[in-house]
């Protein structure tokens, strides 16, 4: 079968500061190609609109799967998905990835009948089965699949992160992928899942509060294939268990693998393993991004974070000593005011590290047993609006521009 999957475009203003390559649906399309399809990948966020309708006029897909990441991109891909199924009415069409996951019954409303199915959970192993089961016309039955007639069983997860590499050779214009200062930059999955059950987070409800390690040999397979002299590693929390970010940092120096690194983890996490994290700033690590997410105790608490302030200071420290380029995130509750907004803003400016500000936008749905936000009601329902330039606070926007736009003092 002649398979197309498609990344959508960027989120607006994102690409100032990231563009990353599509590593899911690059799995994803290794499980695909595994199985005997010819497949071939389309990111929108580098190639443009025209690009996508002269593949499917050219390469006439029979079967075209979005990826669905962000809930700001669900306009797009829905408008997308209508668009296709007009010019191929006789393609299957599906949606898959992190937010699609969360509101599959909705995505098939708005499509009014363009969409023909939403996969939930992990695309590697369900994207395979749903592609056979298409010419059956029962897709129904298999595990995470929704559809208008119906819901198949919960969807799985991987028993291996290393069965199918990323299938990098797919996606043109690699270099125009990067994050931050380190350009052109790749991405790599050295674990996945995050055994934390922040409130502000949906990872762990993604993932059943699961935690799966690549092996060693396999993440160091997957890197030597890389050309890219930067690697993003896209865990949520890196190196939680130290002997495995030691296992791989050893056979790198083994091999004599020379890259950049950015990577993310919890303040906890560094202060516990931090002999790991200065081992990898001596093999090239560079960046690190680390949630605080709140200055105050009560919050922290709120976030369930299990981390106290104190800590959190104590972890930037360790980050300072070991040289390392930090970019921090708090999170902003939508009811603050200007007092508690030159509050944050001092705090951030006597700092040296990279502070990033993420308001807290409470999604269309939520499982049972997130909390919203204090004081974060909701006031839109239109996904284009759940993106960081559409958050609203507790005071005029033009206001919050003014007073967060101005440089950083040096």
């Amino acid at each position: 079968m002649k398979v197309l999957l498609v990344h959508p475009s960027c989120l607006l203003y994102s690409e100032i500061y990231l563009r990353l390559e599509p590593l899911g649906l690059e799995r994803v399309a290794q499980a695909v190609r595994t199985a005997g399809h010819d497949v071939r990948l389309l990111d929108l966020q580098v190639s443009r609109p025209t690009v996508y309708v002269h593949e499917i006029s050219t390469f006439r897909p029979e079967a075209i799967g979005f990826s669905l990441n962000y809930l700001a991109n669900v306009p797009e891909v829905v408008e997308l998905a209508k668009a296709t199924k007009a010019r191929l009415p006789q393609s299957f069409i599906f949606v898959g990835g992190h937010s699609a996951s969360f509101i599959p019954h909705e995505l098939l409303q708005h499509a009014q009948g363009a969409i023909d199915c939403v996969v939930r959970g992990e695309g590697e192993g369900s994207t395979p089965q749903l592609l056979e089961a298409i010419s059956d016309g029962v897709v129904e039955m298999i595990p995470g699949v929704v559809t208008l007639e119906g819901t198949g069983p919960p969807p799985l997860l991987l028993d291996s992160l290393d069965q199918h590499f990323p299938a990098r050779d797919l996606v043109r214009q690699r270099h125009k992928y990067f994050i931050g200062a380190l350009d052109p930059c790749a991405s790599i999955e050295f674990t996945r899942g995050c055994p934390w059950d922040c409130t502000f987070c949906s990872a762990w409800t993604f993932y059943g509060r699961s935690y799966r390690q690549s092996p060693p040999e396999a993440v160091i397979e997957d890197l030597a294939r890389i050309r890219e002299p930067n690697v993003f590693i896209v865990d949520d929390v890196a190196f939680i268990h130290p002997e495995h970010g030691m296992a791989i940092g050893q056979e790198i120096e083994k091999r004599g693998i020379r890259k950049r690194y950015y990577l993310e983890t919890r303040c906890d996490v560094l202060l516990r393993n931090r002999e790991v994290f200065a081992y990898w700033k001596r093999l090239g690590l560079l960046y690190m991004f680390l949630g605080i997410e709140a200055l105050d105790e009560e919050t922290l608490h709120l976030h369930r974070k299990r981390i106290t302030l104190n800590e959190n200071l104590q972890a930037l420290e360790v980050a300072r000593q070991l040289g390392l380029i930090v970019a921090i995130n708090l999170i902003a509750d939508p009811g603050w005011d200007e007092v508690q907004c030159r509050f944050i803003q001092e705090w951030a400016a006597s700092v040296p590290e990279i502070v990033h500000l993420t308001v807290n936008t409470p999604y269309p749905e939520r499982k049972p047993g997130i909390q919203r936000p204090v004081s974060s009601p909701r006031l839109t329902t239109g996904s284009s609006m759940f993106s960081t330039p559409f958050c609203r606070l507790g005071f005029p926007y033009s206001s919050f521009i003014e007073n967060w736009s101005r440089p950083k003092p040096s």
